[in-house]
C-alpha cells in the first residue's frame, strides 16, 4: 500500500512537470509524454483540479494554476539562504545595471533561486525562479563544474540532457573540458550566446558552510553590452559579491 501511495505521488507530479513544461496539454498528450495509461492520466488530473492545482479550459485542456506558483513563493521567501543573498545580488544588479541570479546546483542541473533585473537597461532573459537548466548550459553552471574533478564532470555529463539551444551551444564533452580549463585559471566562467542568442553571462561558483561549492551567482545582459571595459568592470563587482556572498553563506 505504502508502496502504491508513494507512486502516485510520483505520477502526479510527473503530471505537474509535464503541464509547467507544455503550458496546456490534454489527457492524451500527458498519457504519451508520461507514458501512463489514459484512465490514471484522468484520475490524476481529477484531483489535482479538485485541489486546486489544475484547471481546464474550454477545449478540454489542462493547465497549472496561481496554486503551484504561491506554493513556491512561499519557498522561496522561507529560505534563509536565499534571503541572506537577496540583498546582494539586488546591489549586484543595481551597480552593473544587468540582471543578477543566484542558483544552486540540483544534481546534473543549475536550478534558479533568485534573480534580480535593474530599472534602467532592462533586458527580457528567460530566466525565472524554478527554472532548471544542465550545468553545462550555463555559466553559473560551468563555474560551479570547474571545481569538480575530471570525473565528476565526464559523469555529470553523461547523465545531462543536452540540447542545442543555439549555434554555440556546448554539445561535446571536448569542447566542455577545454572550457573547464579556462575557468579554473580565472575562477569566471561564460555564456555566449549558448542558452539565447544575443545574451551573454558571467557566472562565478560560490560554496556553502561545508566548502562545498552549490551555489552561484551570474550577470546576464546584451551581449553588445558584455564587452570591452563594461565586462571588465562586471567581472570585478562579481567578484566582489562573490566575495561577500561567501562571508555570509559560505564557508572562507
Amino acid at each position: 500500500m505504502a508502496k502504491e501511495t508513494v507512486q502516485s505521488v510520483e505520477r502526479a507530479f510527473q503530471v505537474m512537470e509535464i503541464l509547467a513544461e507544455a503550458g496546456t496539454a490534454g489527457v492524451r498528450e500527458i498519457s504519451q509524454e508520461a507514458g501512463l495509461s489514459p484512465t490514471v492520466v484522468h484520475r490524476l488530473l481529477a484531483t489535482l483540479a479538485e485541489l486546486g492545482y489544475v484547471s481546464q479550459e474550454q477545449d478540454g485542456k489542462y493547465y497549472l494554476t496561481y496554486k503551484i506558483l504561491a506554493m513556491g513563493n512561499q519557498v522561496q521567501l522561507h529560505n534563509s539562504v536565499v534571503q541572506r543573498v537577496q540583498p546582494f545580488l539586488e546591489s549586484l544588479s543595481e551597480i552593473c545595471g544587468e540582471t543578477a541570479h543566484f542558483m544552486e546546483r540540483v544534481g546534473t542541473n543549475i536550478r534558479y533561486l533568485g534573480k534580480v533585473t535593474p530599472a534602467v537597461n532592462m533586458f527580457a532573459t528567460g530566466s525565472y525562479i524554478g527554472m532548471e537548466l544542465p550545468l553545462a548550459g550555463t555559466a553559473a553552471g560551468k563555474a560551479i563544474l570547474a571545481k569538480l574533478s575530471e570525473e565528476e564532470i565526464a559523469e555529470i555529463w553523461k547523465k545531462s540532457r543536452i540540447v542545442r539551444y543555439t549555434p554555440y551551444t556546448i554539445c561535446t564533452k571536448e569542447r566542455l573540458f577545454c572550457e573547464i580549463a579556462e575557468i579554473q585559471k580565472t575562477g569566471l566562467a561564460y555564456d555566449k550566446e549558448e542558452r539565447e542568442m544575443g545574451l551573454s553571462c558571467v557566472g562565478a561558483a560560490i560554496s556553502d558552510y561545508q566548502g562545498v561549492f552549490r551555489y552561484a551567482i551570474s550577470i546576464s545582459g546584451p551581449t553588445a553590452r558584455m564587452q570591452g571595459e563594461r565586462l571588465e568592470e562586471i567581472k570585478k563587482n562579481i567578484e566582489e559579491a562573490k566575495k561577500r556572498i561567501t562571508a555570509v553563506i559560505g564557508k572562507k
